[in-house]
């Protein structure tokens, strides 16, 4: 089944997580790939899942170079056989460094593997076709909008 968390709001890598933890809970094998993100954020000092190492960090905007670091990823992805793989941040790679039809292709092939947990800010419509749970984490309120940054150990 292909589970999905997206939208302007705060808490989609943190359901995801929940999620994972879950099944480790019971007994699956959870990985982990985070997109556009680097490797300092702190849940993954303590998370018992296998985890792509991210890089230790971004170009403030990441041009096509990133694409290396995708396909390393997608390497890691087929190269384990997971119960559980949470893709976090997915949706915001697709139409950036990946086609959208790659997208769905990789998706289709998981599927069959694994449970998926694809995370990110937009709507891809071939990959919402395909899912069979969608949340949309909608932003109300966030201390960002008072000007506040991000918090160790709450948003990152």
């Amino acid at each position: 089944m292909i589970h999905i968390y997206y939208g302007d709001g705060k808490g989609k890598t943190t359901a995801a997580l929940g999620l994972g933890m879950r099944a480790v809970g019971a007994g699956m094998k959870t990985g982990m790939v985070q997109y556009l993100k680097d490797c300092k954020s702190s849940e993954l000092k303590e998370l018992p899942f296998d985890i792509w190492k991210a890089p230790k960090s971004l170009p403030f905007s990441p041009d096509k170079s990133y694409r290396k670091l995708i396909d390393d990823s997608f390497e890691f992805i087929n190269g384990k056989n997971f119960d559980l793989l949470i893709l976090d941040e997915f949706l915001d790679i697709v139409n950036w460094f990946i086609d959208e039809n790659e997208a769905v292709s990789l998706i289709s092939e998981l599927k069959n593997k694994c449970e998926i947990v694809i995370t990110g800010h937009k709507k891809i419509d071939k990959i919402f076709d395909m899912a069979d749970y969608i949340a949309n984490m909608k932003n109300e309120r966030h201390p960002y909008d008072k000007g506040i940054a991000a918090r160790k150990g709450i948003e990152y």
